[in-house]
C-alpha cells in the first residue's frame, strides 16, 4: 500500500520551476533515499512529500487522502503522525536537551508532566545520550545534536519520518552510527522513512529504494544494488563521484 503518492506534481517558487511533472509512490514501511546534486530540489521534494510545500500543479496523496482537499483539522491529524529532522536540527538553543524533546509532547499530547519527562528520558536513552539530559544544544557535539534531533522527531512516535541529510557534517564513524540508530528505531516502530542523503556508503546502508533528483526530474532507480547497472550517465557520474560528465555542466 502506498502511504504517500505524487501525481504529475510541479513545484515552483515564483516563476522558477524546481520540480516538474513528478510521479512518485512511497510504500508503507519503505525507506526511500533521495540523492542528487545540490540545488536540484531534494529538500523541496521532501517538504512537498510532508505537506509543508503545496505544489503549483498536480496532486499529493498522504495516507490515500488528497492533501490539498483536506480541512485544517484533517491535515493536523495526519501531521501528528509525521516526524521531521531538518538538516540544521532546528533545536531550541534556550531549552535543555530534555526540554527540547518534551516541547512537542506538551504541545500536542494530553500527557502529564511526569509522563512527558519519562518519555523524554526514554528517547534520550534510545539515542544514546542520557548524560546530556540537562545540557543545552551548544554544550554538546554535532553528532549528539543530531541524535537529539532524531529523539525529538521520534518523540511523538510518528508513522512517517522525514530526514533532511541526517549525516551532514558528521565524521564517517558517527555517520554510520546515526544511520544504524535511524534504522534500528525504524524497525522497532515499523515506520516509513524518507531521507535526503548524498553519502553513497550511507545510502547503500539505509535505502530500500533510491531516487535521484536532477534537472527538475525524479528518477526512481530501485534498490541500491541496481544502481551500478543504471544506464543514465548522470546517475553513474554521481554514484562514482566522477569530476567529468553531464552533471559537470549543471
Amino acid at each position: 500500500m502506498n502511504i504517500i503518492s505524487l501525481q504529475d506534481v510541479t513545484v515552483a517558487f515564483k516563476k522558477h520551476v524546481v520540480l516538474k511533472n513528478i510521479d512518485l509512490d512511497i510504500r508503507k514501511g519503505e525507506t526511500l533515499v533521495l540523492m542528487g546534486p545540490s540545488g536540484h530540489g531534494k529538500t523541496s521534494l521532501l517538504k512537498t512529500l510532508s505537506g509543508l510545500i503545496s505544489p503549483e500543479n498536480g496532486k499529493v496523496f498522504i495516507e490515500q487522502s488528497e492533501w490539498l482537499t483536506l480541512s485544517k483539522k484533517q491535515r493536523l491529524a495526519i501531521l501528528k503522525k509525521m516526524g521531521i529532522l531538518f538538516q540544521k536540527n532546528a533545536l531550541f538553543d534556550s531549552f535543555s536537551c530534555l526540554e527540547n524533546i518534551a516541547f512537542p509532547l506538551r504541545e500536542t499530547t494530553m500527557l502529564s508532566e511526569q509522563e512527558i519527562e519519562e518519555k523524554a528520558e526514554y528517547f534520550l536513552e534510545q539515542v544514546g545520550i542520557p548524560q546530556a539530559r540537562n545540557l543545552f544544544p551548544d554544550e554538546i557535539s554535532g553528532g549528539m545534536q543530531k541524535r537529539l534531533g532524531i529523539a525529538r522527531a521520534l518523540a511523538l512516535e510518528p508513522e512517517i519520518i522525514f530526514y533532511d541529510d541526517p549525516t551532514a557534517g558528521l565524521d564517517p564513524v558517527t555517520s554510520k552510527r546515526i544511520v544504524e540508530l535511524i534504522m534500528r528505531l525504524k524497525k522497532e516502530k515499523g515506520s516509513t522513512v524518507v531521507a535526503v542523503m548524498n553519502d553513497m556508503n550511507r545510502i547503500y546502508q539505509m535505502a530500500d529504494t533510491v531516487a535521484m533528483v536532477v534537472d527538475q526530474e525524479v528518477l526512481v532507480l530501485g534498490s541500491p544494488d541496481r544502481l551500478s547497472q543504471h544506464q543514465d550517465l548522470r546517475v553513474q557520474q554521481f554514484i562514482h563521484g566522477r569530476a567529468e560528465g553531464p552533471l559537470s555542466t549543471l
